[in-house]
């Protein structure tokens, strides 16, 4: 008999637009392989389409998706500021969800239930067998996006910071085992039992995401990413703004494509004649092998880049910072490093201008995700974390 796990998420995983979604849905479809999955998923903002819930039940035994109105979630916005807890955490939370996943948990009564970020531990800290994923420490994103943020909002940042890196600490005493993408972010869980949390990388699918050589390489450089998210503006604005114009000055016609889904408008301002945005795409891969290079000048946000792993499983030379790589931990053959707009631009040129540099790049980035980001081995130790304990 399969062991049962409930899983509950903070949103439904499909599409796979964000992160978290793209960990969760993976880690789902691996782990029903050996277990009865039972999901339980938070709504706060669309509804699910059949083609999106039929993408997913078929690795569940049951899906429960619990919708969180938006009076209900600024009612609990008032009550987390109030209670100085996280915003993050009260954005998602609500009694009446609560009385609802305890119901469906008594019914199922599952061996294990697995909570997807700190956003949902309020729902699950109460029980013996769980487990949270961490996934980063939001704390320590805070604490970067708060380095450059307006003077203004500086203030509120700093607060979120403090209560999350705060919560973070607390909620580790509520669960029987902990996870977190990479080692870097472990070290900021500021618990003293912080080594016991489990590294479960993410992972990149090599039999859907590889080199498409007969697609045309429209673009010289390109970025994909949630364009919504503070981390991915400030990197495109830098990229726009900072990277671009140099290297147009060796390459005039040198050309952008930016796509993710609900750009910003910070976003949607830098488009132009040689810089093209463009919102969710149903087939990203066209995306990443349309460019030539693959540009992620992150300095802030935590954990893995996804469009790392995505692009250089594509066999796109990729350029980013020293932030970004050390949650990747590639070395300097198989992926450049930059961390200033003049080192950016130099590095873009160097490939744009070598077929030899461009294709090693390639070759070896491509080498490394199949050997380090295998779905199938990270889930394997995922999997083992939910054996039998009697």
């Amino acid at each position: 008999m399969k062991t049962k796990i409930i899983i509950i998420s903070s949103r439904f995983p499909f599409p796979l637009d964000k992160g978290d979604k793209l960990r969760i849905f993976n880690q789902i479809k691996y782990l029903s392989i050996t277990h009865d999955i039972y999901l339980i998923a938070l709504n706060t903002d669309r509804k699910t389409t059949s083609k999106e819930f039929d993408s997913v039940i078929k690795y569940c035994k049951k899906i429960d998706i619990i919708t969180l109105s938006k009076i209900t979630i600024i009612i609990n916005l008032i009550k987390a500021f109030i209670l100085k807890k996280p915003l993050q955490v009260g954005f998602f939370y609500s009694k009446s969800a609560h009385q609802k996943i305890r119901k469906i948990i008594n019914q199922i009564k599952p061996k294990w239930v697995y909570s997807q970020l700190i956003r949902t531990s309020e729902y699950t800290k109460e029980y013996e067998y769980n487990i949270i994923d961490y996934m980063d420490s939001l704390s320590k994103g805070l604490e970067r996006r708060m380095k450059k943020s307006p003077f203004f909002l500086k203030p509120i940042i700093n607060r979120e910071f403090k209560l999350t890196k705060e919560y973070e600490s607390e909620i580790f005493n509520h669960f029987k085992k902990h996870t977190i993408i990479t080692k870097n972010d472990r070290k900021f869980i500021s618990h003293k039992n912080n080594n016991d949390i489990e590294i479960i990388p993410n992972g990149v699918d090599t039999s859907y995401y590889y080199p498409m050589q007969k697609i045309t390489k429209k673009y010289d450089l390109i970025f994909v990413g949630n364009m919504n998210y503070p981390p991915n503006i400030e990197a495109v604005e830098f990229l726009c703004n900072k990277i671009l114009p140099i290297i147009q000055k060796k390459h005039h016609n040198c050309n952008v494509l930016i796509s993710g889904a609900t750009p910003h408008n910070r976003v949607k301002k830098l488009a132009n004649k040689q810089i093209t945005i463009r919102g969710w795409t149903h087939d990203i891969r066209e995306i990443y092998a349309s460019g030539k290079i693959f540009v992620a000048p992150m300095f802030i946000g935590t954990g893995l880049q996804n469009k790392l792993l995505e692009a250089m499983a594509m066999g796109i030379p990729c350029v980013t910072t020293s932030l970004a790589n050390n949650a990747l931990l590639a070395d300097n053959s198989e992926i450049i490093i930059a961390n200033n707009q003049e080192d950016f631009a130099s590095s873009c040129i160097k490939i744009l201008n070598s077929k030899k540099i461009s294709n090693n790049l390639s070759r070896k980035g491509l080498e490394f995700i199949k050997k380090t980001y295998n779905w199938e081995i990270i889930n394997n130790d995922l999997k083992l974390l939910f054996k039998n304990e009697e």
